[in-house]
């Protein structure tokens, strides 16, 4: 069997990424031909994946995704391919992977919406969506947020049959090993974090969208002893400029230190005190979860997709929306008490023991099979 994947970037540290090659290198081990069709990719190939970039330029970024669809559906529909799977919005797709949230809804409830709409940009990722989950569209989508396929019904009201629920897929390797205190003390040695000092920590690529700046605003707010005994480590890649710019204006550039992209972010998260996770949108928030199952309480805004885990299981907080500084702020500071913090933690490591936070890849490679069975049937 042959599968065609398209996925517009790769890069190693991001979270969709991460989720395609975990569903795929299941694929491939259960003998399925891959090819993988993307505008760029970042870092190593895997064994058995066959790799197509497709360069193209153009003054926008719908633009050039428009040109790499132009050019990648013909070699979509060659007839070559038994089944084709897309981790982006993308016409003529089988299969699709719905990390994203529904950009309909998002853009129908902007202030400018009546205009917006009527932009190229707009009309152009509408269409993509509405390839996926019109009415017209046979494209089953797996869906990884309760919250993001009722909005998808909502918006084009999609059979519930192409919209299927997965459970989420932490990498077991995020789960607080047995040696996990030792770990703990080498890495805060390695980033020069003081027993008595609280390590913050956020994890993501997009530094606006995870909320950085809000965070930076909590630190400074917090009272004079905890911010003298606290720091905030940031794992990701952005452009950094303007987040140290506020720092340093907010006088606490001392106590904020970004770390780049990490391959190392088990080990963090088990050095690390509290998780902030203050997004302004987030369709799940895969670093919730993984930081709950390796034991580190979580501050969380309600709009990630994954906070209703945190309210479940009790592993921490999450701050209401819409977002309000002050709250975050307060819930911040009162959550940096070393008893609570324990409790948060206990709460978490429970919940990763008698909950399903981990066969996402699974699920999804066994759906990849069944839809590989109905389109052979008919």
């Amino acid at each position: 069997m042959k599968i065609a994947v398209c996925l517009y970037k790769y890069f190693p540290f991001g979270g969709l990424a991460r989720d395609f090659l975990n569903i795929m290198t299941i694929c491939r081990d259960r003998g399925y031909e891959i090819d993988v069709y993307v505008l760029e990719w970042h870092g190593d190939i895997p064994e058995g994946f066959n790799v197509h970039v497709i360069s193209v330029s153009a003054w926008t970024n719908h633009g050039k995704v428009k040109k790499f669809i132009n050019q990648v559906t013909p070699k979509l529909q060659s007839g070559q391919y038994d089944l084709i799977f897309g981790f982006n919005k993308t016409p003529g797709l089988d299969l699709y992977y719905a990390a994203d949230p529904c950009y309909l809804d998002r853009v129908k409830n902007q202030k400018n919406y009546f205009f917006y709409r009527l932009g190229q940009r707009f009309q152009f990722y509408a269409q993509c969506e509405r390839a996926v989950f019109g009415l017209d569209s046979q494209t089953v989508s797996l869906m990884i947020s309760d919250v993001q396929r009722d909005l998808f019904k909502l918006n084009y009201a999609t059979p519930d049959e192409r919209l299927l629920l997965l459970p989420p897929g932490i990498s077991m390797d995020r789960k607080r090993p047995k040696n996990w205190s030792e770990i703990r003390k080498k890495t805060r040695a390695t980033l020069d974090i003081k027993e008595n000092e609280f390590a913050l920590l956020m994890v993501g690529t997009a530094f606006n969208t995870k909320g950085v700046d809000r965070s930076i605003s909590a630190v400074a707010a917090l009272p004079e002893k905890q911010r003298a005994n606290s720091k905030l480590f940031i794992a990701g890649d952005g452009d950094l400029k303007s987040y140290m710019e506020q720092a340093k204006k907010l006088g606490v550039e001392t106590h904020i230190e970004f770390l780049g992209g990490r391959k190392d972010i088990p080990e963090l998260l088990l050095a690390a005190d509290l998780l902030l996770h203050p997004a302004r949108k987030e369709n799940t928030g895969t670093v919730i979860l993984e930081a709950m199952v390796a034991g580190l309480p979580v501050i969380v805004s309600q709009v990630c997709g994954y906070a209703k885990h945190v309210s479940k299981s009790k592993a921490g907080i999450v701050v209401s929306a819409p977002f309000k500084s002050q709250e975050f702020e307060q819930n911040l500071a009162n959550m940096l008490q070393t008893e609570k913090l324990q409790q948060w933690s206990d709460n978490g490591l429970k919940y990763a023991e008698t909950e399903d936070l981990y066969s996402m890849p699974e699920k999804a490679a066994d759906i990849i099979e069944q839809q590989l069975q109905l389109k052979h049937a008919k």
